[in-house]
């Protein structure tokens, strides 16, 4: 069995910092700054990329929230209707994926633009472009990195153990010793031996994560961004999440609502293997062009 990992809060400078919150930001800060890199690398000018980046971080944080209030949560929204608004109070990797469509998608027909001007701040309002910006280059180069971003967030998730599956048998290698059992102490952190061997389905996709990183970082150099690493995110992690979310934990309190014996992410994995595919088969069609080209067209 893998050992239950327990790391406690880092005290700095009198904050009690949790690890989750500290791999989260720290997969954040490098997926943007990865991003940018290869950005600079595809010659995509920086400017529209890192407001694309913000567009698609606002909408994911916004989206991550509001998806699990309406379909996870949904008895809890209409008892407290205000928690729709509490951003940081739940959150679905999969709202994550839609509200950063959103963004997306708000982003290839908007731009924003200065209304009040106050020194150095300036407030904005959305203006619709004169020409829609091609979204799948930039998509693409967000992609390239972001398994690399996801691999902290999600180790932020394993080190939490918010994410707690089925029960497993301990000769399983993906089972975690969850329960009381032996401690040992290696001051930053504790490993346990608990006698109630669960699933981690925080750590089990943190593993995928990893696995995608390593796939993706020995194509980079190959270059271009013409929306293959969009096709093989899709294509790749919605049969490996569709199969996940059968080792939640359907017996207790806290299960995850089933909608026709799937969860919400398991419907939408179906729909993102699908447009996978289908995007991939239009890719196919499409000649090679440059990011930069792709971008103004």
């Amino acid at each position: 069995m893998i050992p239950y990992i327990h790391v406690p809060h880092l005290h700095l400078a009198g904050f009690s910092l949790p690890p989750f919150l500290l791999l989260v930001l720290s997969g954040v800060v490098v997926g943007v700054v990865l991003a940018l890199a290869r950005g600079r690398k595809e010659g995509c000018p920086p400017g529209v990329l890192g407001s694309f980046i913000v567009a698609i971080l606002l909408g994911g944080f916004i989206g991550s929230h509001v998806f699990e209030m309406v379909f996870y949560r949904p008895d809890e929204l209409l008892k407290y209707p205000s928690s729709i608004f509490v951003l940081w109070a739940g959150m679905s990797s999969f709202g994550g994926f839609l509200g950063a469509l959103v963004g997306a998608l708000v982003f290839k027909y908007y731009e924003s633009r200065e209304i009040l001007v106050f020194g150095p701040w300036a407030l904005v309002a959305p203006q619709r472009r004169k020409r829609p910006i091609k979204i799948l280059p930039l998509s693409d180069i967000i992609l390239a990195v972001f398994p690399i971003a996801w691999t902290l967030g999600r180790a932020g998730c394993a080190v939490a153990h918010d994410h707690p599956g089925k029960r497993a048998s301990t000769d399983n290698i993906f089972a975690v010793a969850y329960g009381p059992g032996p401690v040992g102490d290696f001051g930053l952190f504790e490993l346990r031996y608990g006698v109630e061997p669960r699933f981690d389905l925080g750590l089990l996709e943190m593993l995928f994560a990893l696995f995608l990183s390593i796939a993706f970082i020995t194509t980079w150099k190959k270059g271009g961004a013409r929306g293959w690493y969009v096709v093989s995110a899709c294509v790749l992690y919605a049969p490996v999440r569709f199969g996940m979310d059968f080792l939640r934990i359907q017996d207790t309190a806290s299960a995850d609502l089933r909608y026709l014996f799937l969860t919400p992410a398991q419907w939408l994995t179906l729909l993102m293997l699908l447009f996978g595919l289908l995007l991939g088969r239009k890719i196919i069609v499409q000649p090679p062009t440059l990011i930069c080209e792709r971008i103004n067209e």
